[in-house]
């Protein structure tokens, strides 16, 4: 076997190993890349920076930036609830119509006693609507504190219904109480009610405020301003206020086992018994007035307990005279 030369040629052609090959490398020259393939490998950097810069909004918070809220003192918890749930000055209440549907609207404590003096529409036609408003704005409110969970809810309930709840008129009473419902009816403690409606078209809110009332039974206070009648003598107010107000007089004294338990919470304003122009005013003291006008509206209940009971006294009836017609 004959020793052959390879030539250079020959290791040229690739027909023996690169083992036997000095290695040779190739440095490629930025020039040879072509544009296209750059700018797709940019668009991919910069693709991927974006989805490093985003983050899901629907992560939930890490729980060293969630407030420990209920391990505060329950102090500092009556606080809270006092600062964003109640307000010194009452919850002043008007009628208003919106998306369609009667609501109450809260006003500054200032305006609701110029409603109740009769200053309402001079002031709302007048350019200075937002000044007045202004002068007095009521505490800001945070009830959706109480939707975060159940032991907020219980624990601050009590300061938000707890407030004064004052309405211009029995309007505004009914606009408030159908939105609000029964759930929240009961929980209720104090309203006042500074006005009526006399109107053809508007005075039997008077009465369906009251039926929407029915189930506010847990009431302490019922503070009625001025009355609903223009007599003031205590009995005919007395009759008008049964007229209105019996479904949640009726209802108070069955929740509380007692017929006339409504009129421990109903108190009666300062100018209930005012004289009115062109009638004549009654001569009596305000005590005396007060308790006339209760004990005719506790007879007005007793009455009618007595009818559903089966146990009231008929009254003699006369015999008819039967007139016999000739044909």
């Amino acid at each position: 076997m004959s020793n052959a030369t390879a030539t250079a040629e020959t290791f040229a052609s690739g027909r023996y190993s690169k083992r036997k090959r000095t290695q040779i490398t190739y440095q490629m020259d930025e020039l040879d890349v072509s544009d296209e393939e750059s700018d797709f490998e940019s668009l991919q950097v910069k693709k991927k920076r974006k989805t490093k810069s985003t983050s899901s909004p629907d992560k939930p918070l890490p729980k060293h930036k969630i407030f420990p809220f209920m391990l505060l003192p329950a102090e500092i918890r009556n606080i809270i609830y006092d600062y964003t749930l109640a307000d010194p000055l009452g919850i002043n209440l008007v009628a208003t119509i919106h998306n369609r549907r009667r609501q109450a609207q809260r006003i500054p404590a200032s305006l609701q006693k110029n409603i109740s003096r009769g200053l309402y529409y001079k002031i709302t036609s007048s350019t200075d609507t937002d000044t007045v408003a202004q002068d007095d704005e009521p505490a800001p409110l945070v009830p959706a504190l109480l939707t975060v969970c159940k032991q907020i809810h219980s624990e601050g309930k009590d300061v938000l219904y707890g407030n004064d709840f004052v309405f211009a008129d029995s309007l505004a009473l009914y606009a408030f109480m159908i939105n609000l419902g029964a759930s929240g009816a009961k929980h209720i403690k104090k309203i006042t009610l500074r006005g009526w409606l006399d109107g053809r078209a508007t005075k039997c809110y008077n009465h369906c405020c009251f039926a929407a009332l029915v189930s506010a039974t847990n009431l302490t206070s019922f503070v009625i301003e001025t009355p609903s009648s223009y007599h003031r003598s205590p009995q005919p107010l007395a009759h008008q206020l049964y007229r209105d107000a019996f479904p949640w007089l009726e209802a108070v004294g069955a929740a509380k086992g007692k017929v006339d338990a409504g009129l421990d919470v109903v108190q009666l304003g300062d100018d209930f018994f005012r004289r009115s122009w062109g009638h004549h005013p009654y001569t009596g003291r305000k005590e005396e007035q007060v308790e006339e006008f209760k004990s005719e509206l506790g007879k007005l209940l007793g009455a009618q307990q007595l009818r559903v009971m089966g146990t009231a006294p008929r009254r003699e009836m006369k015999d008819a005279e039967i007139v016999e017609v000739d044909d």
